[in-house]
């Protein structure tokens, strides 16, 4: 009978040691979820303790693992990267949130794992961010306005200082602002990213509204301009002493008036001014001329057409021109051009016609 009891004894023993050799780790066990951030904007990731998991499988420590041998090696390898974990939402996390964990184990790599398909975790933890308004965004932005009035652009900058000193913001109407107009100023996608890692939550649309002035004014038609005679006169006697006769009878001119032309607003491909030549700017009145240059005897020496007028024509709230602000426009074409070619040229870049 006592030798009976004994076997069934070692019997259950056995039993028990290869059941315990067979079990497989619960991958479970071994995750752990942090979260990090701020209430609203926090962020979740996950660690797997594979020192950990390394031990209780294979039974290697951190000091033995290079005395292993290849099999059990690539057991430990296949082990670990047979390991998948998805999160169903890892950021904009608030405080009492559940996010759920899928876990898969590739049963074809390894036979030494098991885990529960979802693990539904709480988000705790995160701190209270501070919080920016869109009052305080008006307080803190100063927006300042260049260029002509509906082709103004917005200079924006700021006061805020700390943590904040580098938000930046913008505004998608720059180019086309005219005085009057309500410009929306947001803050920029890089800086939204940047403050939630500064702790702080929009309690607004993180924007501002202000309204546009100080543009300068120019004429949207020429004969829109009060002063417009003065200058056209200005023009005629500028060409006069351009192209004066010589005093003392070796050459004369002749010069022809053949079309007016005004533009409202300068192209962007515009080359700018230098000191060698001028570039038209916004508000520009031109006319186009031939000149006619003879010699002593009265013969034809030379011909070209020449585009001469002023640029930089601003009005003030009465649609008068500062004739003090004008600038000198003058363009020279030789005899290769056509009058039909310049005027072409000169519809193409924008110019209308103010005869």
């Amino acid at each position: 009978m006592f030798k009976v009891f004994i076997k069934t004894i070692i019997f259950l023993g056995l039993i028990s040691l290869l059941a315990a050799c067979n079990s497989k780790a619960d991958l479970s066990d071994y995750l752990d979820v942090q979260f990090s951030g701020y209430d609203s904007i926090g962020t979740a990731d996950y660690t797997i303790d594979e020192s950990k998991l390394v031990k209780d499988v294979f039974d290697v420590s951190e000091n033995s693992f290079f005395n292993i041998d290849a099999k059990t090696f690539t057991e430990i390898e296949d082990m670990l990267s047979s390991i998948s974990v998805n999160m169903s939402k890892d950021e904009n996390l608030s405080n009492g949130e559940e996010i759920t964990l899928s876990l898969k184990i590739d049963k074809e790599k390894t036979n030494k794992l098991k885990t529960k398909d979802n693990i539904k975790v709480t988000v705790s933890g995160l701190e209270k961010p501070k919080e920016l308004s869109d009052d305080e965004i008006e307080k803190r932005v100063v927006v300042n306005y260049t260029g002509a009035s509906g082709k103004g652009n917005a200079q924006i900058e700021t006061t805020f200082d700390g943590d904040l000193r580098n938000l930046s913001f913008v505004t998608n109407q720059d180019g086309g602002i005219k005085n009057g107009d309500t410009i929306t100023v947001k803050m920029s996608d890089e800086s939204k990213d940047e403050l939630a890692n500064l702790g702080y939550i929009l309690s607004g649309k993180g924007q501002a509204t202000f309204v546009a002035s100080n543009l300068t004014a120019v004429a949207e038609k020429h004969t829109d301009i009060i002063n417009l005679k003065d200058i056209e006169r200005l023009i005629s006697e500028g060409i006069n002493r351009e192209y004066q006769d010589s005093d003392w009878g070796f050459y004369k001119y002749e010069v022809i008036k053949e079309h007016s032309f005004y533009r409202q607003f300068k192209r962007d491909d515009d080359e700018p001014s230098d000191w060698f030549t001028s570039s038209p700017s916004n508000g520009t009145l031109v006319n186009l001329y031939t000149i006619k240059k003879y010699d002593d005897k009265g013969s034809l020496e030379d011909k070209f057409t020449t585009v001469f007028g002023f640029t930089d024509i601003i009005l003030d709230e009465n649609n008068k021109a500062s004739l003090v602000d004008l600038n000198h426009y003058s363009y020279t074409y030789d005899d290769t051009y056509s009058l039909e070619s310049i005027v072409k040229l000169m519809e193409g870049y924008g110019y209308h016609s103010a005869e």
